[in-house]
């Protein structure tokens, strides 16, 4: 059994997803279609995949689910950048004769837990954000790596980022390109002011804590999770978990880059 899901507010999602159904239905290949999140979740029957149209934000919006079943992603971009969603319409086709007849790889990626004050975990396979609450002002924290501060930070925000997330929010704060079979965690500040915090990898196996001094708010994958007051701890490591992608080929990440960012 296959899953589909469509992110039917992007151009040409609908009719992609329509194509879709009928190149599954004419290779006597199952699916079952999610509407949403809470759908998909809610699915407890196996899943060979999940394959998602729309851009890189309609894949990370269902990679924490997937994980926490290890059901294997495919994307098919309508979105503008596609990233993670590889594929266009002209290749699914063949991207399907390909996945019946098992002549694909399975790429893990490398995810980030995050904690507030020790409580509940979220996971997420780009990065986590904790910036200021407000849209005047400036966020201020205390970073460190493994209890060994990095100094006070004044800033719009922090960024904590996964190899995959190396090519989001986090490069456009100056951060590094990390390949994406590395394990490690890039963080940098957005728009910081001051000079002595720079853009700094970690070990995968870093705790990394961001001990707020005034108001704030945390985010996974761009989507809030909580609100922050002074004397909050945030704490980002790598998670358990991992998202897994169906590829049918290398990922030349620079090659992305060059095309997609240029």
């Amino acid at each position: 059994m296959i899953g589909l899901v469509a992110n039917q507010t992007r151009r040409g999602a609908s009719e992609l997803r329509a194509r879709l159904c009928d190149a599954l239905a004419e290779r006597g290949m199952k699916f079952t279609e999610f509407s949403d999140v809470a759908s998909f979740s809610a699915y407890t029957e196996p899943l060979h995949c999940l394959i998602v149209i729309g851009g890189d934000g309609s894949i990370l919006r269902y990679a924490e689910a997937a994980s926490e079943r290890e059901i294997p992603l495919l994307g098919v971009n309508v979105g503008r950048i596609g990233f993670l969603a590889e594929l266009t319409g002209e290749e699914i086709g063949v991207a399907l004769d390909r996945l019946r007849a098992g002549d694909y790889m399975t790429e893990r990626r490398m995810m980030l837990a995050c904690t507030v004050n020790g409580g509940a975990e979220r996971h997420c396979l780009n990065d986590i954000v904790v910036y200021k609450r407000s849209f005047s002002g400036v966020a201020e924290m205390e970073v460190a790596i493994d209890g060994k501060s990095l100094g006070t930070v004044f800033c719009d925000g922090m960024i904590a980022a996964t190899p995959t997330g190396s090519t989001g929010y986090l490069i456009s704060a100056g951060g590094p390109v990390l390949m994406p079979s590395m394990e490690a965690i890039a963080i940098a500040p957005a728009c910081p002011h001051t000079l002595h915090i720079r853009p700094t990898v970690a070990s995968a196996d870093a705790a990394i804590t961001f001990r707020m001094h005034a108001d704030g708010m945390v985010a996974a994958d761009g989507e809030c999770t909580d609100y922050l007051c002074a004397g909050d701890v945030v704490e980002v490591k790598k998670s358990e978990r991992s998202t897994l992608f169906i590829r049918f080929g290398d990922t030349d990440i620079f090659r992305l880059i060059r095309e997609k960012l240029a």
